[in-house]
């Protein structure tokens, strides 16, 4: 990671642009109010608290590792027969906190329980309900991509808006290395072995599956993680469970 305008601006090991920008916190309500963000880059974040603002231009490198995630929590949910709800690209904040435009992850999702009520309203209720239901229901898990020193106090932030789980993916442009922390936000912030979001996926077996997923085989990776939850679950890995509901 390449420092290029003291500790404002950072390259990332992918190759994505974060910027930093901090100004007296007093300042951020008329800020959040009068300017758009998001016209400046993606992953916008802003900390009403600290009055710090940050943001981000992915790189194509980046965005493979988001989709990544998407196509390994969603066989995950599969193997374990949960219902799985991708919530890319939504804007997650507290509803009482208007000053403060939240934050995006590079991946979420409602997994579970949440992703069966928002099924459940989205069918049956209006657009206005399910817009209602977001801002109310934080996700189970949210994936950050490309760790950088400006994603310090996500985890607290995250956290905070309710959020049970997050993985940390670091990955290096030309590199085959990736790691992946998986982080306990529920009671203390710290690290785990297992997701307790989906059951027994241990953060060792994931770089691989990322590898498997980023190559786009599919079927490897659904191997891989049948194999590896089975023997979690303490259930038989050659027995095929039962397909769930591959909605979402």
């Amino acid at each position: 990671m390449a420092a290029t305008t003291d500790e404002h601006h950072v390259i990332g090991p992918l190759g994505s642009d974060f910027w930093k920008l901090e100004v007296p916190p007093e300042l951020v309500p008329a800020l959040a109010r009068e300017f758009d963000w998001n016209r400046m880059g993606r992953r916008v974040m802003i900390d009403a608290k600290e009055g710090i603002i940050s943001w981000m231009s992915p790189s194509s490198l980046h965005e493979i590792f988001g989709f990544s995630s998407d196509e390994i929590v969603k066989e995950a949910g599969l193997v374990l027969q949960k219902r799985v709800r991708g919530m890319r690209g939504t804007r997650w904040k507290k509803p009482d906190d208007p000053a403060n435009v939240g934050l995006e992850a590079d991946a979420a999702f409602y997994v579970g329980d949440n992703a069966v009520a928002w099924y459940a309203v989205d069918q049956e209720g209006s657009e206005e309900d399910v817009q209602t239901f977001e801002a109310r229901t934080p996700p189970d898990l949210v994936v950050e991509v490309e760790v950088t020193h400006f994603d310090s106090k996500k985890p607290q932030r995250y956290s905070e808006l309710g959020v049970r789980e997050m993985w940390r993916v670091d990955a290096r442009k030309g590199r085959k290395q990736i790691q992946v922390e998986i982080l306990d936000l529920q009671d203390a912030i710290r690290p785990m072995g297992e997701s307790l979001v989906l059951d027994g996926l241990a953060s060792f077996d994931l770089p691989k599956a990322y590898q498997l997923a980023r190559r786009g085989n599919n079927i490897g990776l659904g191997d891989l993680l049948k194999e590896k939850l089975a023997l979690a679950n303490n259930s038989n890995p050659d027995e095929d469970p039962a397909p769930p509901d591959r909605a979402g």
